[in-house]
Parts: C-alpha cells; sequence; structure tokens
C-alpha cells in the first residue's frame, strides 16, 4: 500500500498523469473531437462516391441522348411536354393517383 502511495505520488508520475489528461480531454486535438473528424471524413468519402456514381450515370445518360435521336425526342415529349407545330397532345393524369 506504501509502495502504492509512493509510486502515485512520484512528481514524474504526476506530470504523466497530468500530460494525457491534458491531451485526452483538454487539447484542441482532444480524443472526441478526432472521432468527429474522422466521421466527417467517411461521411465525405460516402458523398463523394455518391456524386462520382451520379455523373458516371449522367455522362452515360448524356452519350446516349446525344446518340440516338428517338430517345432524345421521347425525352423531350414526356419530360419538357414540348410537341411539334400543329400536333395535338392529351395528357392523362398518372393512373396510380385516382380519387375515389
Amino acid at each position: 500500500m506504501v509502495r502504492l502511495k509512493k509510486i502515485f505520488l512520484n512528481r514524474f508520475f504526476l506530470s504523466g498523469l497530468a500530460f494525457v489528461v491534458w491531451f485526452v480531454f483538454l487539447d484542441e486535438y482532444n480524443y472526441w473531437g478526432q472521432r468527429e473528424v474522422i466521421q466527417d471524413l467517411n461521411d465525405l468519402k460516402n458523398q463523394q462516391q455518391y456524386y462520382d456514381s451520379s455523373i458516371r450515370l449522367m455522362n452515360h445518360e448524356k452519350a446516349a441522348l446525344e446518340s440516338d435521336t428517338l430517345l432524345l425526342e421521347r425525352l423531350a415529349r414526356e419530360k419538357f411536354r414540348m410537341y411539334k407545330p400543329g400536333e395535338s397532345v392529351f395528357w392523362f393524369p398518372d393512373s396510380s393517383f385516382t380519387q375515389n
């Protein structure tokens, strides 16, 4: 018991303990702050993967639209509701949306 008391009151042990407490709890780069930074980094990497896959998909769609005029016309008619001059267009509501 006396030996443990002597070790705990040693100035080197106390300064080492103060050093550890300072870096774990009080420092700008403490343990919890570093965990948050690592979590943010992982979130940003996931976002980057999502945006990279979106860019690849959009480039594929762009190439398809540039090469296929029928697909381009279909997109213009369905999404942007464009029509040729003198053409009558009828829009029907989506059949999944019905009122009782």
